[in-house]
């Protein structure tokens, strides 16, 4: 179900920034303001996604009742995710101004804005797409394959948060700065909660639980 929500809504969405473009409806920076939009929105899904999958491997998610609804919110907001950078990259190429080709926003460092910050960009869109196509397929690839794969996760929302400041038209408001910081300290605890304080998860998860024959 998630795959099918999200290329509805890739498309959907793409199809919706290509029209308003085309009639004029919200004036002249209709396409920039959905790339910037859609560039948030598939941060905070990739976000929420990279943080439920460290939930779901730790066994440990409080306020998510059970490993089947935590591991369906990973794969819904990780589908998502792709979906609003697939967005994303349709604004770009749809925005008058900043004259992107589609390889632009395919190809890293060719783009003509800000090269180097749009090609850390492209290299994350490609992270998050080979991260979300490989749980699609998870059936078809070896375990251990897509083990690996899915870790590119964490590269792939590291790299979207560099990218998110050094291209970033917005990133000199202060509420920017906050995200950006909230964003970096939480991928580091979840970093650090995911491979370095696995044991002391587990004893935190065991003390919670009720003993034995007690009705709580």
């Amino acid at each position: 179900m998630s795959r099918i929500a999200a290329v509805l809504v890739a498309v959907a969405a793409s199809a919706a920034v290509i029209v308003a473009r085309q009639q004029g409806w919200g004036g002249d920076t209709t396409a920039w303001s959905a790339a910037r939009a859609s560039a948030w929105v598939a941060l905070a899904l990739l976000w929420a996604a990279v943080f439920t999958g460290v939930g779901v491997s730790l066994k440990y998610h409080p306020g998510i009742p059970g490993q089947v609804p935590a591991l369906e919110l990973h794969r819904v907001t990780g589908s998502l995710a792709l979906s609003f950078t697939v967005v994303h990259a349709v604004a770009l190429v749809a925005d008058p101004y900043i004259r992107f080709a589609p390889w632009d926003a395919a190809v890293p460092f060719v783009a003509p804005y800000r090269p180097l910050a749009t090609g850390l960009g492209v290299i994350a869109a490609w992270l998050v797409a080979a991260v979300v196509l490989s749980t699609w397929g998870a059936g078809w690839l070896p375990r251990r394959a897509w083990h690996l794969i899915h870790r590119a996760s964490y590269a792939a929302l590291a790299l979207g948060v560099v990218h998110g400041i050094a291209a970033g038209t917005d990133t000199e408001h202060w509420p920017t700065h906050v995200a950006y910081t909230a964003i970096a300290a939480s991928v580091l605890g979840a970093v650090f909660l995911r491979f370095l304080a696995r044991d002391w998860v587990a004893a935190h998860r065991a003390s919670r639980r009720p003993a034995p024959g007690h009705p709580g």
